[in-house]
């Protein structure tokens, strides 16, 4: 799951880095619902000591992670990388489904037909 966006508001952007949003509406609830059947891993550019300092003041329990691993399975904590690990599904404000090259080159705002060299 995304941070920024999706459980932080963000509604002033990057800035300077400071986590200073509240919660998305219904973030918080949602979040402890998907504790309770998944383990949850919260991906993220920012600093992943401010992510888990940010979650853990509002109940949160979190665990930082910088290491190369490739997946997460504790449920009821929630691991904070930079990282992306596997999982049944990636939640992300910022995301395009993809199912085909033609739709996903739609939804960024580029024509399929521009792709015209010959690759397969």
């Amino acid at each position: 799951m995304d941070f920024d966006g999706v459980l932080h508001s963000y509604e002033r952007g990057w800035h300077d880095g400071t986590i200073y949003g509240d919660w998305v509406p219904g973030a918080a609830p949602a979040l402890r619902a998907l504790m309770e059947r998944y383990a949850v891993a919260i991906h993220t550019t920012r600093d992943a000591g401010q992510v888990a300092a940010w979650l853990a003041e509002r109940g949160f329990p979190v665990r930082t992670d910088d290491s190369e691993r490739t997946f997460w399975d504790e449920r009821g904590v929630l691991l904070i990388t930079n990282r992306k690990v596997a999982a049944v599904a990636y939640i992300d404000d910022r995301a395009v489904r993809f199912e085909t090259w033609p739709d996903a080159l739609r939804a960024v705002g580029v024509e399929p037909a521009q792709l015209t060299n010959g690759e397969n």
